[in-house]
């Protein structure tokens, strides 16, 4: 077994590559983070995250797990800021109400320019970290029999044909959804990999407004989901320096407005309320910024029957998620935790091949939820097998029962917060309480809801019981 671990290298120092660099800063005596953007001192947003005005929202089973990599950081948002929301601060509406929520579970309420800023601060203080920045990697070194990746070949972004080459004993890649590693592999003489994809046609519209602490009666976070048949949707989210952050949804070609009177309007259209009540009556403090998503992506490494070793891909670079279902963060720190469980069992020895295969449950399970609620709507063209159906007509269940039940309500937010896997939704417990309608009581054992710190640690049935 080859356990030599002297340096590893990361493309990529957005929030994948940071959080896999906080894993990798344990088991390495040297990691160096390479992006081609000059990475900012403050939060600021930069080319390489061209989605960063628009909603980030890093999700429970996020927290919870970035707490594992980075202990604190939870404090260092909100010393920087952020917002950090209870559940009862939610206002989630899907399946024709609001769920009842009443858990401890939290979110955190930041722009992608905090959130990134606040974990790149935390990852630059780790020993042994190097940030290379303002530098792209052109593509790698390998042994003569190509069987084992030994570095990156770089070229400046500011100095025409300035290159350097960094010797790595581990590669990966996290640059997102441009990765280069199919052609990189290919012309290697491996077989790139297929890729998945689930035609959506999302676009975003999004502003800033300002905020006060009596709108919406104290509520702090607004999900307006895109029901079955229509394509609008939105979220809002208390964010740093007393703002609102407002993401108007379109699927299907639809393409919210960017002009005020038009995105008040829009926001209008949606079949609850809350978000015009916001844009209504706030006032705006930013230009309209829009982005399109036209496509889920998942770029099948786990069905390669080779890759060279010392290399592994992860993050978007695998697999890119729906913005609005706030996956991608928590999927790349899930495989970021995942990647040093890798190095700690097998050292360096089929690390890519590994990893993969460690991280294909949450991914599994991200894509299956984003994409089966998506595929919900009629117009969108996609696999519908008896599966799914069966998913779909147990939902139309449960969903009504979480709008007045808080257990049954607490264990959807646990799925979509990605604490619990989906089968967790079909636990004996919840399944009783789904089938009698919400009306069984409660046990006089049973636990009570624990107080926000130990929902940070995970409880029983956290991140420990996921696999």
């Amino acid at each position: 077994m080859t356990t030599h671990r002297s340096h590893a290298v990361v493309l990529g120092a957005s929030m994948a590559g940071l959080v896999h660099a906080a894993a990798l800063a344990e088991r390495f005596d040297r990691v160096t983070l390479v992006d081609r953007d000059v990475l900012p001192d403050q939060p600021d947003r930069r080319r390489g995250v061209p989605q960063d005005r628009h909603i980030h929202l890093l999700v429970p089973g996020g927290v919870v797990r970035l707490e594992q990599l980075l202990p604190g950081v939870t404090e260092d948002f909100a010393a920087r800021g952020a917002h950090i929301i209870a559940a009862p601060e939610w206002r989630f509406y899907m399946g024709g109400d609001r769920l009842n929520l009443t858990d401890a579970l939290r979110v955190v309420g930041a722009t992608r320019p905090l959130i990134e800023s606040v974990v790149r601060d935390r990852v630059r203080a780790l020993s042994g970290v190097e940030f290379v920045d303002g530098w792209s990697a052109r593509n790698l070194t390998t042994t003569d029999d190509r069987t084992r990746v030994t570095g990156v070949r770089l070229r400046s972004e500011a100095v025409t044909d300035e290159t350097r080459t960094l010797s790595a004993d581990l590669v990966v890649d996290t640059t997102g959804r441009g990765s280069p590693s199919p052609r990189w592999l290919a012309d290697l003489g491996y077989r790139p990999p297929n890729e998945d994809r689930l035609m959506v046609g999302v676009h975003y519209t999004t502003r800033l407004f300002r905020r006060t602490d009596g709108d919406l009666g104290g509520c702090r976070n607004v999900v307006v989901d895109i029901p079955p048949g229509s394509r609008r949707g939105g979220v809002a989210l208390a964010i740093e320096d007393g703002r609102w952050l407002v993401t108007l949804m379109g699927m299907l070609g639809e393409r919210p407005p960017t002009d005020i009177t038009g995105f008040t309007d829009y926001a209008g259209s949606l079949w609850v309320n809350d978000l015009h009540e916001i844009v209504r009556d706030a006032e705006p403090v930013s230009d309209a910024f829009t982005m399109a998503f036209p496509a889920f992506s998942w770029h099948r490494y786990d069905r390669l029957r080779r890759l060279p070793e010392g290399y592994a891909v992860s993050g978007d670079a695998v697999c890119s998620f729906d913005p609005r279902f706030g996956q991608g963060m928590t999927v790349a720190i899930t495989e970021a935790i995942e990647l040093g469980r890798v190095v700690d069992r097998h050292g360096n020895q089929q690390v890519g091949k590994r990893l993969l295969a460690a991280a294909r449950p949450v991914v599994r399970d991200a894509w299956d939820l984003a994409t089966g609620s998506d595929l919900a709507n009629p117009d969108v063209d996609g696999p519908r097998p008896l599966p799914w159906r069966l998913t779909q007509t147990y939902l139309q269940r449960l969903l009504p029962v979480a709008h007045h039940d808080p257990e049954v309500a607490a264990a959807v937010i646990r799925t979509i917060g990605m604490l619990d896997r989906p089968q967790r939704l079909m636990h004996p417990r919840t399944l009783r309480r789904v089938l009698a309608g919400g009306r069984v009581r409660r046990e006089r054992d049973e636990v009570p809801t624990p107080p926000a710190g130990d929902a940070v640690a995970g409880g029983p049935e956290g991140v420990g019981a996921e696999r």
